[in-house]
């Protein structure tokens, strides 16, 4: 018994100094990872709140080419063209789109579009809309990237078009973005 005795505060005296070592590791680990969270979030680009953003697109000046297909009437569509932007910013309007008809009438328009604006920043979108010829058009507005005070650029819209002549096109943006804090 008394032999017994002597081993009990041998094994309470290793399992303190193991948990005191544990917790000396555990506290080194945690300063580390609050220290590297620290530091990367420094080099992260942060974003600029969302801001909403509308303007009219005016496109006048097109340029279509066939892509050969049978069961489809499939085009690439070459757009230019204007922007006003809020109260009279202007931008110029260059795009590439897909233009397609579906048996059932529906048209789709899917590509991108870049937008350059007179203080030499840009803004890449891609556009994705559908609808009846001659009627409105709906679809979507993904901002892809920008340059200068675009640059970063992040956020997406609703787009609603009109074809009043063919090939001329009168479309309004409203859209949501945020762009990279310099």
């Amino acid at each position: 018994m008394i032999h017994h005795n002597l081993i009990a505060p041998r094994l309470e005296e290793s399992t303190c100094r193991r948990s005191r070592s544990n917790r000396s590791i555990l506290a080194a680990c945690c300063l580390c990872i609050a220290l590297i969270l620290g530091l990367t979030s420094s080099f992260s680009p942060a974003q600029t709140s969302m801001e909403l953003i509308r303007w009219r697109e005016f496109s006048y000046g097109m340029e279509t080419r066939p892509v050969g297909s049978g069961m489809a009437a499939l085009e690439a569509v070459h757009r230019t063209g204007y922007v006003v932007v809020g109260e009279g910013q202007f931008a110029r309007l260059n795009g590439w789109v897909v233009h397609t008809s579906s048996p059932d009438g529906k048209q789709y328009h899917q590509g991108f579009v870049v937008y350059d604006f007179q203080d030499g920043s840009s803004i890449l979108a891609k556009i994705d809309a559908s609808g009846q010829p001659g009627a409105k058009q709906m679809g979507s507005i993904v901002f892809v990237d920008g340059t200068k005070r675009y640059k970063g650029i992040t956020g997406r819209g609703t787009i609603s078009a009109w074809m009043p002549v063919k090939w001329d096109m009168y479309t309004e943006v409203e859209a949501s973005f945020s762009v990279s804090k310099d």
